[in-house]
C-alpha cells in the first residue's frame, strides 16, 4: 500500500491532481465528527482507508490551480468514489497524484456527503483546504536500529596461514523524534574488501541516520603474510587475527564483541580466528580455525539476526569454518589436493556479517582472498499506520500496532 507524506509545510505549494484522475486517498478521523445523516460520530484515533476514485475541480477552481496553503485559501474539490460506510464529514482527506505515486497533496476536510449509493453505488465528497489547526499531529517518536558494514576477512598464503575472519558491523539503538515533512538523511554502510592474498580485510563503513548514533563498521580479519598484518583491525566488531609464528590479536569491538586470536603453531599451521559478531566473540583459531561470532536480533521483533563475524580460514582440511548467526560469512578451505574453496565467502547483503577469511593449504605458494564484508541496514519502528516515505530501497510491514521499515539503501527519509 502506497502511504503518503505529511501534510505540507509552512509555503509549501501543492498541485490538486484535478480531471478524472484516478486516485488514492488517505482518511483520519480529528474531532468528535457526524455522520451523513447528521448524526454524532466517535472517530477512531487514526483511521486509513485507500480507495481509487476520481478529483473534480469545484466551478472556480481551474484544472491547473496550484494551493498555497502560506496564502490561507480553502477552495473547495469533489472527490467520487465508490459507497462506503465509513465516510464521514470531518474527516481529513490525502489525494494521491497517481495510483502509484506516494506523493500526496494537501489535506482536505470533508464537508458534505451526497450519497448516491442506491443509484451508481458511489459517494460525492465535497472538500476544502483543511486549516492548519485541526492537522494531524506533526511529529512522533521512532525507535532507529543502525547496522554498519561487516568488515572483510583476511587474505592466506597458500602454505599454512589461514585468514580471520571479518568483524561484523556494529549496532546502534537511538529513539527520535521524527517531524512530518521533514527530511532525514540514511547512508548504508558498505561491507568492507576482503584481503587479497598477503592483504589484511578492510573495515566496513558506517550506517547513519541524521540524529541518531551512527553504526560503526565491521574490523577487518587479519593475514598470515608477515607479523605486521596478523592482527584483526578493531571495528564495530573486532575482525578475528591470522596466526603467525607467534599470536595474532583478534580486534576490539566498540560496538560489539571481540575477534578471536591466532594460535601458536600446530606442526606449522596458523589458522584463522572468526571475527567478532554483536552478541559473541569470534572463536579463536584453534583446531582447524576460528567459527565466527554470532549477531543478535533487532527492533523489528524477528528471528533474524545481524552482524555476525566471518569465521576464520582453515588450514590443510575442506570443511568451511561456518561464520556466526546473522549474515556472516565462511571461512575458506583448502588442502593441497583440492584449493578450490580456499577463498572466503562474503557476508550476507543488508546483514552487516563479516566476510569470511582465506583457507590456505598445506603447500603451494598462490595466494587465496578474504570474502567481502555484507552491508548494513537501517530499521525505524514507530507506533500507528505507516507515515514515513523513502527515496531509495525500503520495505515496509505494519503488524502489532506498529509500523516497520526496513531500509536497504542510502537515501533521503520523509517522516
Amino acid at each position: 500500500m502506497e502511504i503518503a507524506s505529511g501534510p505540507v509545510e509552512e509555503g509549501r505549494a501543492a498541485v490538486i491532481p484535478f480531471g478524472m484522475y484516478r486516485t488514492r486517498m488517505r482518511l483520519r478521523s480529528r474531532t468528535a465528527a457526524t455522520t451523513d445523516t447528521g448524526q454524532a460520530d466517535t472517530p477512531t484515533q487514526s483511521t486509513l482507508v485507500e480507495l481509487v476514485g476520481h478529483v473534480r475541480p469545484q466551478t472556480n477552481i481551474r484544472e491547473d490551480q496550484t494551493v498555497n496553503y502560506s496564502e490561507g485559501t480553502f477552495d473547495t474539490i469533489e472527490i467520487v468514489v465508490p459507497y462506503y460506510e465509513g465516510i464521514r464529514t470531518g474527516y481529513l482527506v490525502q489525494v494521491y497524484d497517481s495510483i502509484n505515486s506516494a506523493t500526496a497533496s494537501t489535506y482536505y476536510e470533508i464537508l458534505s456527503i451526497s450519497d448516491d449509493r442506491n443509484k451508481h453505488q458511489q459517494l460525492s465528497l465535497r472538500c476544502r483546504v483543511a486549516e492548519r489547526s485541526i492537522l494531524p499531529a506533526t511529529s512522533y517518536t521512532a525507535d532507529i536500529y543502525l547496522q554498519a558494514g561487516g568488515g572483510g576477512g583476511g587474505g592466506a598464503r597458500d602454505t599454512t596461514r589461514g585468514g580471520g575472519g571479518g568483524g561484523g558491523g556494529g549496532a546502534a539503538l537511538s529513539s527520535l523524534t521524527l517531524v512530518s515533512g521533514t527530511s532525514y538523511a540514511v547512508v548504508i554502510g558498505g561491507g568492507g574488501a576482503g584481503g587479497v592474498g598477503a592483504l589484511r580485510g578492510t573495515n566496513g563503513s558506517n550506517t547513519t541516520f541524521t540524529g541518531a548514533t551512527a553504526a560503526i563498521g565491521g574490523g577487518g580479519g587479519g593475514c598470515g603474510s608477515s607479523s605486521a598484518l596478523r592482527d584483526g583491525l578493531a571495528g564495530g566488531c573486532g575482525g578475528g587475527a591470522s596466526g603467525r609464528d607467534a599470536l595474532g590479536v583478534g580486534g576490539v569491538g566498540s560496538q560489539g564483541h571481540n575477534g578471536g586470536n591466532g594460535t601458536l603453531p600446530d606442526v606449522a599451521k596458523f589458522r584463522g580466528a572468526g571475527g567478532g559478531g554483536t552478541d559473541q566473540d569470534g572463536a579463536d583459531g584453534n583446531g582447524y580455525s576460528g567459527a565466527g561470532g554470532d549477531g543478535g536480533t533487532t527492533i523489528d521483533g524477528g528471528v533474524e539476526k545481524y552482524g555476525g563475524g566471518g569465521g576464520g580460514g582453515t588450514v590443510g582440511d575442506l570443511t568451511p569454518t561456518t561464520g556466526g548467526a546473522g549474515g556472516g560469512g565462511a571461512g575458506g578451505a583448502a588442502t593441497a589436493a583440492n584449493t578450490s574453496n580456499a577463498n572466503g565467502s562474503p557476508g550476507t547483503a543488508n546483514t552487516g556479517g563479516g566476510g569470511g577469511g582465506a583457507g590456505a593449504a598445506e603447500t603451494g605458494s598462490t595466494f587465496r582472498n578474504g570474502g567481502a564484508g555484507g552491508s548494513g541496514i537501517a530499521i525505524v519502528k514507530y507506533a500507528g499506520d505507516p507515515q514515513a516515505t523513502y527515496t531509495g530501497t525500503m520495505t515496509t510491514t505494519v503488524t502489532g500496532g506498529f509500523t516497520i521499515h526496513h531500509i536497504l539503501t542510502s537515501g533521503t527519509l520523509t517522516a
